[in-house]
């Protein structure tokens, strides 16, 4: 192998290898990547392509090998990606026919998790986020880019906030130094980089050398340390990955977690907003209410929902926009036009780091051509809201530069040729008519050989080896002239070559390579003038995603039925008839069961009992996708709703996401819980499915108890609530605590059978049929029948363990036989000498009726 490693182009190989080590090396030689030694091993096992080995000539071992066509590459780094790879895109930087000795080239890109900018590997509707994450003293910064678009945002939040917030944006890769690499959760991807790299100092020097040398006073980060460490780290990887590549990125501006309602990434994925939770991957909110028409529409959508607006004057301007398209019905003929345009956004991507293709071109101005009608129509509906969105560039004199140079169907890649437009360049009309005089040339030459020689079977070719040929076969090679130059003997005949052919050739030949190095050329200016607009595309594509939403929901709205939501300045969340929009989707129409609540800033907190399998969790969930829905902007399944913003939903439902990391189900409970209690405001709303299940009776009871205790005596800092319980006991808090009252989920009795009819009334529930459903879940009859018996022992008062049991009796009892009633712990409480005679009186009856 040492041998075969000794060569030219070998040393150029590992050369590149050295500089990118923690990278697959992708060694482009004429039309195919290739990779070498470890490289090539874990690639072909990876893509199932064949490991074979480079010999130097004289035997001995080989150096390993695999390698694949240049124009699959889209495809195989999407798999290379997705196994955790980093990839290291080597190119020829000049023409290996002009090339003297080994052909130059140099890594172009470094391909990460992160820094996708084009391709088959990049998602159509979903963001790819590259962050960033420094902390300085006790505040976190955080820097987020997608570099298919070039937008950046950042934000700072104070240091125990930070992970949950980097987890909320869901970055498909963070950049961190060692030291906070070790203290972020495990199921954050990370490159860690060195420290030094996070330097503030070195970050505002960067955030000036990309964006101008006022961009940090400018962008309101000149006094964010933490933001200014995170920023610098980003820019510089992205020039280190992109190879120098930032023209294209433009700040958004800093966003402030006030700004939205907040939904950590355990909520969101509980609620099934984004993604779900294992099992329930077709329960997902933007799956089910995504109906744009375009990409970047589907993307906009994913983040309306993931960050409804906290200003309600925003939320407000939406549902305005939607119920003036209702009422014109522009949205109809909108999203017809929509449908062909082009994902203008990613377009200014790829313009921004020059890889615009000439279809991109192409593209770009063809959207032009239909962003006039769009805009005029949005802005016709009589909503400001729209009205303020299509306030942006036409593109017209863009279209008009790429109309005048770019074919109308321009090939595939700029190599096949045929790309620039007849008319645009002079010279290349001219070497195109040489071109083409030339063929005409050679078919007139044949004719008149035929015809000279008599020969009829004489057919005219072409290979790389000898350039134009005639050929002749074996039965007429007694008619060919003396003139004729013999170039190649085969099977059926011969192949010849004249000087007259050999000299027209040459000038074909010749302005074939003219043309190619020419459109290459002009091309090349043409992108470059039009990428001069990269920002005017990007406004142009974000007024089209912007309108493309709303035109969708107003499109939902009259496909299903949905009503516009009132926005209340009082504390309130009002539904009637109210239905779950992912389930109304799934099932067929009609069979999703309505459901209503009333929460108001006087009746905060909702308990609702009822058993297993009997909608809680759907009722639950409905309350906070149906709040999620209205902030976004969109109308919602309900005959009437009225609600006031909410600045953070927390949700305890279910916790398989974090089982996985060896956490309990009771640990991630209470970890909710605390968020929760300390956390929340008058203005959040809390979803909470039976606290407290996770550990034992008592336990369970009484923690769930505490907490809606400590909930409802905040008063004003009270969320609103909706809590689904077991515990029965809990439904006496409602006759105690004013801002609270209970609901049941609906159980019909025949006989000995229940059904379930999935409707939620006021009221608490009388049992909870955890038999039944045992039995209608298949458990087997004899351990239902035995059940039933111990539950009717239970309930009166009977033990059921024999003297010498390894449990005691107080481990085994249950809250219905336990003789310490919770009343005892409210009378313990008691001061006595605090309370009036009145107030004494009227304490008595409260307790007298709790207890019977």
């Amino acid at each position: 192998m040492a041998d075969a490693m000794n060569t030219p182009m070998m040393r150029q190989y590992m050369e590149m290898k050295r500089e990118h080590p923690d990278a697959v090396l992708l060694f482009r030689m004429g039309d195919f990547y290739e990779t070498f030694l470890d490289d090539a091993k874990k690639i072909s096992g990876i893509l199932g392509i064949t490991l074979t080995s480079r010999q130097k000539s004289g035997g001995g071992e080989g150096i390993p090998l695999a390698g694949f066509p240049h124009h699959a590459l889209d495809g195989y780094l999407t798999r290379l990606l997705k196994a955790g790879l980093r990839v290291a895109v080597c190119e020829q930087t000049e023409d290996p026919k002009k090339a003297k000795g080994l052909v130059k080239r140099e890594v172009v890109e470094i391909v990460t998790p992160g820094t996708l900018v084009a391709g088959s590997a990049l998602e159509q509707r979903t963001e790819v986020l590259l962050g960033a994450y420094a902390h300085h003293g006790n505040r976190a910064g955080m820097v987020f880019c997608d570099l298919s678009t070039g937008d950046i945002t950042a934000t700072e939040v104070d240091s125990a906030s930070g992970t949950s917030e980097l987890a909320r944006m869901n970055p498909r890769e963070v950049l961190v130094s060692e030291e906070l690499d070790a203290v972020l959760p495990p199921d954050i991807e990370t490159t860690t980089l060195d420290s030094w790299k996070f330097d503030p100092g070195t970050g505002e020097k960067e955030v000036s050398h990309v964006f101008g040398s006022a961009a940090p006073e400018g962008f309101g980060i000149s006094d964010r340390t933490a933001v200014l460490s995170a920023f610098g780290a980003l820019l510089s990887y992205i020039g280190h990955t992109k190879c120098g590549s930032v023209s294209h990125l433009n700040f958004r501006g800093l966003y402030m977690q006030s700004d939205s309602l907040l939904i950590d990434r355990n909520s969101s994925r509980a609620l099934g907003i984004t993604d779900s939770i294992p099992g329930e991957e077709e329960a997902v909110l933007a799956e089910r209410t995504d109906e744009t028409v375009t990409p970047g529409g589907g993307r906009l959508w994913r983040r309306w929902l993931t960050a409804p607006p906290f200003n309600p004057e925003e939320t407000a301007g939406r549902h305005q926009a939607v119920e003036h398209l209702l009422n014109t019905g522009n949205h109809l003929k909108i999203r017809e036009l929509l449908r062909g345009t082009a994902d203008l956004e990613r377009q200014a991507g790829k313009l921004g780091t020059r890889r615009a293709s000439p279809r991109d071109l192409r593209a770009i101005s063809a959207t032009a051509e239909v962003i006039p009608k769009i805009f005029q129509m949005a802005a016709e509906s009589g909503s400001l809201y729209l009205e303020r969105t299509v306030d942006t560039d036409r593109l017209e004199d863009i279209a008009a530069i790429i109309d005048s140079a770019v074919s109308l169907n321009p090939p595939v890649r700029l190599t096949d040729g045929g790309v620039i437009r007849e008319g645009y360049s002079s010279e290349l009309d001219q070497l195109r008519e040489v071109k083409t005089g030339g063929r005409k040339w050679m078919e007139s030459m044949l004719a008149a050989e035929q015809e000279a020689t008599g020969i009829q079977k004489m057919n005219l070719g072409y290979n790389r080896v000898f350039g134009y040929y005639i050929e002749v076969t074996k039965a007429n090679l007694h008619l060919v002239p003396e003139h004729y130059i013999r170039k190649q003997t085969l099977v059926g005949g011969e192949r010849f070559i004249t000087p007259d052919l050999k000299e027209m050739e040459q000038k074909i030949l010749g302005a074939d390579e003219r043309i190619a190095a020419l459109e290459a050329e002009l091309y090349s200016e043409i992108l470059e003038q039009v990428a001069q607009s990269v920002d005017r595309v990007r406004n142009a594509g974000r007024a089209l995603s912007v309108t493309d939403v709303i035109c969708s929901l107003a499109y939902i709205a009259q496909s299903r039925g949905w009503t516009k939501p009132v926005l209340s300045e009082s504390r309130c969340l009002k539904i009637t008839d109210g239905r779950h929009p992912v389930l109304e989707a799934m099932l067929p129409a009609g069979e999703c069961v309505p459901n209503s609540m009333e929460l108001t800033a006087e009746n905060r907190i909702l308990l609702v009992t009822g058993p297993n399998m009997a909608g809680k969790s759907t009722f639950l969930r409905q309350a906070a996708l149906l709040v999620i829905l209205a902030q976004s902007g969109s109308f919602v399944p309900a005959a009437k709703m009225e609600f006031s913003p909410v600045d953070r939903i927390y949700t305890r439902i279910g916790s398989a996401d974090r089982l996985t990391r060896g956490q309990s189900t009771f640990l991630v409970e209470m970890a909710e819980a605390a968020s929760l209690l300390n956390g929340s405001t008058g203005r959040s709303l809390a979803i909470l499915d039976e606290i407290g299940r996770g550990t034992s009776t008592y336990d369970g009871l009484s923690i769930a108890w505490a907490m809606l205790e400590y909930l409802h005596d905040s008063q004003e800092h009270c969320p609103l609530v909706v809590f689904a319980t077991h515990y029965h006991e809990l439904t006496s808090l409602a006759s105690r605590l004013p801002m609270c009252s209970n609901a049941n989920t609906v159980v019909r009795e025949t006989g000995r059978k229940i059904s379930f009819l999935y409707q939620v009334e006021p009221g608490s529930a009388d049992r909870s049929y955890g038999i039944h459903v045992a039995s209608m879940a298949g458990v087997p009859s004899p351990v239902v029948k035995r059940a039933g018996r111990v539950l009717e022992d239970l309930e009166k008062g009977r033990h059921l363990l024999p003297s010498g049991s390894a449990f005691s009796e107080g481990q085994m009892s249950l809250p219905l036989s336990n003789p310490e009633h919770p009343v005892l712990e409210e009378i313990r409480r008691m001061e006595p000498d605090a309370l009036t005679p009145r107030k004494a009186l009227e304490l008595i009856y409260a307790l007298k009726d709790r207890l019977d």
